[in-house]
């Protein structure tokens, strides 16, 4: 399968304005190209092309049908792309999507020995929040994903779920922060800004059965959203913002100079693997197994501040 070539000259075309410089472009003559475009305004019935003394530029019938020819043109390599991907992974490549605290915590380690085992092996790794993270696996894009378990899944959503271990909420600050010594009365935490890492986005909530829940009680704070870890670190050190994050970070974010100042019990996270049910595949099951294991030497008896 090819692109259209009418599509491909019409293209051409548009983006110099000039059949000399497209037909350079596309290795035809000038004339071929002119007959190829005058042939595609025949078949649509407009002109699509104003000619002038030093090129040519789009009408109203052109600027339409550009924006179908474009969106024709990233169709296609779209597929392209996406016959690609399963022919490489026809040949054990593994489309992986974590958090990079779990990145740090456990499967880099579990890449690393999948990779010793299978040095032929090749990876693609997405790095998100769940929700979008689900979103990819639902829609193909990756074979699994690390990560918190999602409560009030929609029903469309045909995945299953392996638990690993739990965590708890910690807050974070910046070692100079004037928390950073310890608290003693937790109502002082909300005189601060909050800083959210990755969080979710509306655009991904249709995975839920009734959307993102609405938390009032941030309403009157400041917020930072961020989506990247490290950039959140930085974040903490410029300002002085206190970010809820995992307690299994701590080793993690302390060498980056943040000081962990509250954990909370209370919110007991479960997290593991994400997969599509009925679809087991012999290398993703051993990259599983990798990570079982490893997560189980990264977080044995690390269970509090």
């Amino acid at each position: 399968m090819a692109l259209n070539k009418s599509i491909k000259y019409f293209l051409a075309v548009a983006k110099h304005g000039n059949i000399k410089r497209a037909s350079d472009e596309l290795y035809i003559s000038q004339p071929s190209l002119t007959a190829a475009i005058k042939k595609l305004e025949s078949e649509m019935g407009a002109p699509l092309f104003n000619r002038l003394s030093k090129g040519v530029e789009l009408t109203a019938y052109g600027l339409k049908f550009r924006e179908f020819a474009q969106e024709q043109q990233e169709h296609y390599f779209a597929l392209k792309h996406q016959f690609n991907d399963m022919q490489q992974r026809q040949f054990g490549k593994v489309k992986i999507g974590t958090g990079e605290v779990w990145w740090e915590g456990f499967v880099k380690r579990s890449v690393m020995d999948y990779q010793a085992m299978h040095p032929a092996s090749s990876f693609h790794l997405e790095f998100g929040n769940n929700l979008s993270l689900l979103h990819h696996l639902i829609q193909g894009d990756i074979d699994l994903f690390i990560g918190h378990e999602v409560s009030d899944l929609s029903d469309s959503c045909r995945v299953a779920f392996q638990p690993l271990f739990q965590d708890f909420e910690a807050l974070y600050v910046s070692k100079n922060h004037p928390l950073a010594s310890g608290i003693t009365n937790n109502g002082v935490i909300s005189d601060y800004p909050i800083l959210r890492v990755t969080p979710n986005h509306p655009r991904h909530q249709s995975v839920l059965l009734n959307g993102l829940p609405h938390d009032e009680l941030l309403d009157e704070r400041i917020i930072y959203d961020v989506d990247s870890v490290m950039a959140s670190i930085d974040m903490l050190h410029i300002t002085q913002a206190v970010m809820p994050y995992s307690h299994r970070a701590q080793e993690w974010l302390t060498r980056h100079d943040l000081v962990a100042i509250h954990l909370d019990d209370e919110k007991i996270g479960n997290i593991g693997i994400y997969t599509k049910q009925g679809e087991a595949k012999r290398n993703v099951d051993e990259l599983i197994e990798l990570l079982k294991s490893n997560a189980d030497i990264a977080y044995t008896n690390v269970n509090s501040l």
